[in-house]
């Protein structure tokens, strides 16, 4: 029998108050009964029984639970010598229960800390070289954002010669647990997913979405690159595009924790496959277009040109030029605007650009324009469920619902989806298409069966013509997950437009 010592069992003289479940994301359950199950943590709450799966945990902390009941042959030779198994070991059944015991004492006080720090008042507050963090995160996700975005400063102070002027205060990070407390205390405008706030002393505003890990990241880094290109020059205000861009480029990026390196410019594959989709109707964004226009394209074809510059030797050095220049270089034409920073306008940019590049006539503007199209096709090829999701994501947050779905689907067939694009697309189809919606919303809590919002929303559509029993049993499942759920749950039906 393998012991698995990433949950802990306690028979101990001092049993624990009462069972505690502590997630990987942080995320702390604590009261109901629990069981470890063959491949799964099983929770009993009032309104019914819930399945976790052993790779969303972290530890497990039960009250009254045998140390161990030998099963094989083996286990039993062993057992009658008084040893038991522990972390691939047989030891004494007494220094067993000792280990075990400090390991929940170690662990009791971890998830004791977590709990008071969990609101924005007793809020954790610690400085990194470069940034001074103020959070209400679990300490070891925190510790791992707090290397990922000194690593990101160094990659990126190299690459385009900045400097923090260390006169001034440090960018202050204020991470919350979770969308709630965002939006709660933030000040951040409706529907930002976070926002860097560029004047006076800066501050940068984000939550940690326990659903997309990854997607938090991306969007910490991508609100940090706004902040280093305002280190180019303070006075200067970078335009949408290249500054929107290269914020996408930088997002794109990967941790190696065991090597504590990150690798930036890889592939946006949301952002590539809303791209992708643009071509397959052979609508093509003009370079032009592009330089000179502030539009959401520049979040995808925008972030396009900036890989293909970057990762385009020929024209690296120059585009690295064109940006820095924009703020520094003499003879750009920039004028005054609002707060007293410097700009430059649309034609000024492609103009510059163009000298940067050596870039002469409109016939030598085209061939770089094609260069790009075949770069895109090329060498940004890879699109997978993950890709599609994001793209979908973007769709449906844009307003573009037709496309939203289609991409869902694309994602479905494509392989592994989120609990979060589940309810997503749930929640588009759900007056189109219930049983459907329902179905996605099975799987979204298969997937992560702690969101109190999506046993809601299955509840709500039960209660509107299914099984009403099962949809107040779903219903009060949710509050118990989530007491503020009705307050949370919204809903949103785009099945029309």
């Amino acid at each position: 029998m393998i012991m698995r010592f990433l949950i802990v069992l306690a028979a101990l003289a001092a049993p624990v108050a009462a069972d505690v479940l502590l997630l990987e994301d942080g995320r702390i359950i604590e009261g109901p009964k629990m069981e470890q199950l063959e491949g799964y943590v099983e929770i009993s709450f009032e309104a019914g029984k819930v399945q976790v799966k052993d790779s969303l945990v972290n530890t497990l902390i039960v009250e009254g639970q045998p140390d161990f009941v030998p099963e094989t042959d083996e286990e039993k030779a062993q057992f009658e010598k008084g040893l038991v198994p522990y972390q691939g070991k047989w030891i004494k059944a007494s220094k067993r229960s000792k280990l075990i015991e400090a390991q929940v004492a170690d662990k009791l006080e971890a998830i004791e800390e977590a709990k008071a720090h969990s609101q924005w008042g007793n809020r954790y507050q610690k400085d990194t070289k470069n940034f001074a963090w103020q959070y209400t995160l679990p300490q070891h996700i925190a510790e791992g954002l707090q290397n990922r975005l000194e690593a990101y400063y160094k990659t990126f102070a190299k690459e385009w010669r900045i400097k923090r002027d260390k006169r001034k205060a440090k960018l202050t990070i204020n991470f919350f647990g979770d969308a709630k407390e965002y939006s709660r205390t933030s000040g951040a405008p409706g529907g930002a997913l976070a926002y860097f706030m560029f004047l006076g002393d800066y501050d940068l505003c984000v939550y940690y979405d326990r659903l997309d890990p990854v997607g938090t990241e991306m969007v910490l880094f991508h609100e940090a690159s706004h902040y280093m290109q305002k280190l180019i020059n303070e006075s200067f205000k970078m335009p949408h595009w290249p500054g929107e861009g290269l914020a996408e480029y930088y997002g794109g990026a990967s941790w190696d924790a065991k090597k504590k390196k990150l690798a930036v410019g890889l592939i946006q594959e949301g952002r590539l496959t809303e791209v992708q989709s643009d071509i397959a109707v052979d609508k093509y964004m003009s370079l032009v277009d592009v330089v000179t226009k502030d539009e959401y394209t520049d979040y995808t074809w925008g972030w396009t040109l900036v890989h293909f510059f970057m990762h385009t030797p020929k024209y690296t050095k120059g585009f690295k030029k064109f940006v820095t220049g924009l703020a520094n270089a003499k003879g750009v034409k920039r004028s005054s605007g609002a707060f007293n920073l410097k700009f430059v306008s649309g034609e000024e940019t492609l103009r510059y650009l163009k000298e940067s590049l050596k870039i002469g006539d409109s016939d030598e503007l085209k061939k770089v324009e094609d260069e790009w199209y075949a770069y895109i096709k090329e060498e940004l090829n890879f699109t997978s469920a993950s890709g599609l999701e994001k793209a979908a994501n973007s769709a449906r947050g844009s307003g573009k619902p037709i496309r939203a779905k289609r991409l869902y689907k694309e994602a479905f067939a494509a392989g592994e989806v989120s609990a979060l694009g589940h309810h997503n697309y749930a929640r588009m189809i759900r007056n189109s298409d219930k049983a459907s919606a329902k179905s996605h919303w099975r799987k979204a809590i298969d997937a992560d069966p702690l969101v109190g919002t999506f046993y809601f929303e299955l509840g709500r559509l039960e209660l509107a013509g299914g099984d009403e029993e099962e949809g107040k049993r779903l219903q009060a499942l949710a509050r118990e997950l989530d007491p503020e759920v009705d307050s949370f749950s919204v809903d949103i039906d785009l099945s029309s437009e």
